[in-house]
């Protein structure tokens, strides 16, 4: 499980990386057209927000869930014992999962009424539809990927093993260099 873990967290990493990279480059030459030919990029601002942009907000929820970069709070947690303490964890994970799946669910939804209709972006002819699967497809994801930390934490009694590399990991705050 490991290596699949560091396989689409690599994976999730990579698009979001030329996704971002892409949606700069595309801001850029806008910027670049419209200031030294007079004549931007037709449609820009609707690409960077109908396409860019949810894609990069979308693939980072699942890459910080699998990098545990989510923020926890453990007030609760800390003075419970290690049995009971897991018990919320594989609670909190079940109502994430259960979350999940309604996005899930209603994301495909809409995915299936935008393609119905042929969503464009605004007034112009730009088509979106294809994007709207983006969010069922991430969420569920997410959803499976928090099954599999129910199964981790039933299993080995932990809730504190990175997926990545196997390793415990502290949920203490680390104090970022002056």
């Amino acid at each position: 499980m490991h290596n699949l873990n560091q396989l689409i967290d690599r994976l999730l990493s990579a698009i979001t990386g030329v996704a971002v990279i892409a949606m700069m480059l595309h801001v850029v030459a806008h910027a670049l057209m419209r200031f030294f030919f007079n004549a931007p990029l037709y449609g820009t601002n609707e690409i960077v927000a109908f396409w860019w942009l949810p894609a990069v907000a979308l693939l980072g929820i699942p890459a910080a869930h699998l990098q545990k970069e989510h923020i926890t709070v453990t007030i609760m947690l800390e003075n419970l014992n290690a049995r009971t303490a897991n018990v919320f964890r594989i609670f909190a994970c079940a109502v994430g999962a259960l979350i999940s799946l309604g996005f899930a669910w209603f994301g495909l939804e809409e995915a299936m009424k935008n393609t119905q209709i042929g969503s464009t972006a605004g007034v112009t002819d730009i088509i979106t539809w294809p994007v709207y699967y983006l969010v069922p497809l991430v969420f569920l994801m997410l959803l499976v990927l928090y099954i599999l930390d129910i199964v981790v934490i039933a299993r080995t009694g932990r809730s504190d093993v990175d997926p990545l590399t196997g390793e415990t990991v502290s949920n203490e705050p680390t104090e970022a260099p002056l």
